[in-house]
C-alpha cells in the first residue's frame, strides 16, 4: 500500500476512535446528569414529606412539649401499654371523664356546666372536700343535737315516773281517805259528839293561832313602815350628798348645750374659717364642729333632738391657739360669719367629758346595727379628748348616756317550747332590761341622754 494511503487510512481509523470516545463521554454525561436531576428530585421530595411529618407531628405536640417532662412520663406509660401517645391520652381522657360524668362522650363544656349547677366554682376535689368538711359538721352537730334529745327524753321518761309515782300516791291517799270517811258515815251519835268536841277544840286553837299570828302581822307591819320611812330618809340624804356632788363637780346643769368656741375669721376662698381654738386647747386633726349663730339656738327640741346648725366643719390645720376648718356642710342663705358659735358635745377645751356608751349602733345607716359600730364610736370619743366609761351601772360622775338603737321587747315564748328558744328569749329580755334601766336612771339623775344621731348633728357630722 502506499504511503499516502497508510497514513490516510490511520487518520481515518484515530479520528474514529476519538468520535467514538466523545460519543461515549457524553452519553455518561448525559446519564450523570440525569441520575443527577432524579436524586435531587427524590431528595426534594423526602425533604417535602418530612417537612410535612413535621409540621403534622406539631399539630399533635409541640417540640417544646416534646421536651417536657410531662409528655415523657405519658410517652413511656404509652410505650409500656403498647400504645400510641395520642391513644393512651384519648383512653385516659375517655376514663376520666366515665368516671367524673358516667360518659366517655361527655364534653368538658357539658361537665363544667352539670358541675356549675351544682355550685361547684372550684375544682372538684376542693368542692367534694368542702362538701365533707360540712357533711362532717353537719353530722356532729346532728350528734350533739341526738345527745340533747336522749338526755330531754332521760328527763322526760323521769318526770313521767314521778308523776305516775305521785300519781299512785294520790289514789292511795284518797282510798284511805274514803275509808276513813266511810267510817264517819257509819259512826254511831257518840262518834259524832266526839268529833264535835273535837271541833270544837280545833276552832279554839284555830282562834288562838289567828290571834297570835295577827299580832305578828302587824308588827312586820309596823317593821315595814318603819323601813319606808328609813328608806325616805336615806334617800334625801343620798339627794342631799349629789346636790354637794354637784356642786363641786366641773360640770353645768346641762353640759351638751357649751360652746365650744367662736369663728375668728373667715378665709378668703370662703370655704374655709379660722377657729380661736388650737392644740393648746386640745383640738386635734379631723375634729368636726357645728357651728350655729349664737348659743341661744343649742337646745333641744320636746322630743329632745338637737337641731342642725348652719353649716359644718372640719379641722384640716391645727396650731397653737388657732386652727384652720374646711365647711364640709352650709345652708343656703345663711353664711357662716364671723363670731358664729361651734359646738361639739364629745369636746371642751378644758374639761373631759364622760361618756356611758351603751347598745349596739347602726353607724353607716345599713339597718343593721352592730357591736363593732359602737366600738367605733367609741374609739371616735377617745380620739377627740372625751372619757368613756365602761360599766354596766350607771356611775355619779357621768355626763353623757349614749344609747344605741332600742331594743325590741321580746314575746314571752310557749312552756312547751325549746331550751334554746327559752335561753333566746332570756338573753334578749335581759338586753331590754338593762337598756331601759339605764334610760330611767339617767333621766332620773337628769344625765343628758343622746343617740347616736343625735351626737352626730352635735359633733359636725356629715356623712350619715
Amino acid at each position: 500500500m502506499p504511503n499516502g494511503a497508510v497514513s490516510m487510512a490511520i487518520r481515518s481509523s484515530a479520528g474514529t476512535g476519538v468520535i467514538v470516545s466523545l460519543v461515549v463521554f457524553i452519553l455518561i454525561s448525559i446519564f450523570l446528569l440525569v441520575m443527577t436531576i432524579l436524586f435531587y428530585s427524590g431528595q426534594t421530595t423526602q425533604m417535602e414529606a418530612a417537612q410535612k411529618a413535621e409540621a403534622a407531628r406539631e399539630e399533635y405536640a409541640s417540640k417544646r412539649d416534646r421536651n417536657s417532662e410531662q409528655f415523657q412520663t405519658i410517652e413511656a406509660a404509652a410505650k409500656k401499654n403498647r400504645q400510641s401517645v395520642l391513644g393512651y391520652m384519648m383512653e385516659e381522657q375517655n376514663a376520666l371523664k366515665t368516671y367524673v360524668a358516667g360518659n366517655p362522650d361527655e364534653s368538658m363544656e357539658n361537665i363544667q356546666r352539670r358541675f356549675s349547677s351544682l355550685g361547684v366554682d372550684s375544682t372538684i376535689y376542693n368542692s367534694f372536700k368542702d362538701s365533707s368538711r360540712k357533711v362532717s359538721d353537719t353530722q356532729n352537730e346532728l350528734d350533739s343535737l341526738r345527745q340533747q334529745a336522749q338526755s330531754l327524753q332521760a328527763e322526760r321518761d323521769r318526770l313521767t315516773a314521778d308523776v305516775e309515782s305521785a300519781s299512785r300516791a294520790r289514789d292511795t291517799l284518797l282510798a284511805a281517805e274514803s275509808k276513813q270517811i266511810e267510817k264517819y258515815r257509819t259512826a254511831t251519835d257518840e262518834h259524832l259528839s266526839q268529833i264535835a268536841d273535837v271541833r270544837e277544840k280545833m276552832e279554839m286553837s284555830t282562834d288562838k293561832l289567828r290571834d297570835r299570828y295577827s299580832d305578828t302581822i302587824t308588827e312586820l307591819e309596823n317593821e315595814v313602815d318603819a323601813l319606808r320611812q328609813e328608806k325616805v330618809v336615806l334617800k334625801s340624804r343620798v339627794e342631799d350628798l349629789e346636790g354637794r356632788i354637784n356642786k363641786t363637780r366641773i360640770k353645768p346643769n346641762d353640759p351638751d348645750t357649751l360652746v365650744d368656741g367662736n369663728i375668728i375669721d373667715i378665709a378668703g376662698s370662703n370655704d374655709q374659717v379660722y377657729l380661736d381654738r388650737g392644740r393648746r386647747d386640745q383640738v386635734v386633726l379631723g375634729m368636726t364642729f357645728e357651728v350655729y349663730d349664737d348659743a341661744a339656738q343649742i337646745r333641744p327640741s320636746s322630743d329632745g333632738d338637737f337641731p342642725r346648725g348652719k353649716a359644718s366643719l372640719q379641722v384640716i390645720k391645727v396650731g397653737d391657739n388657732t386652727s384652720t376648718a374646711k365647711i364640709t356642710r352650709s345652708t343656703v342663705g345663711r353664711p357662716v360669719v364671723r363670731n358664729d358659735v361651734i359646738a361639739n358635745a364629745i369636746y371642751d377645751p378644758k374639761y373631759k367629758f364622760r361618756f356611758l356608751v351603751h347598745g349596739q349602733y347602726d353607724i353607716d345607716g345599713d339597718g343593721y346595727p352592730s357591736e363593732e359600730e359602737a366600738a367605733y364610736l367609741r374609739s371616735q370619743i377617745e380620739n377627740w379628748g372625751g372619757v368613756v366609761v365602761r360599766s354596766d351601772t350607771l356611775p355619779g360622775d357621768l355626763d353623757f348616756l349614749v344609747l344605741g338603737v332600742e331594743p325590741m321587747d321580746p314575746v314571752r315564748p310557749p312552756q312547751d317550747a325549746s331550751m334554746l328558744v327559752q335561753q333566746d328569749y332570756i338573753r334578749k329580755k335581759t338586753i331590754y332590761h338593762d337598756y331601759q334601766e339605764l334610760y330611767d336612771q339617767a333621766r332620773n339623775a337628769q344625765i343628758p341622754i343622746l343617740n347616736a344621731n343625735r351626737l352626730h348633728i352635735l359633733t359636725g357630722g356629715t356623712d350619715l
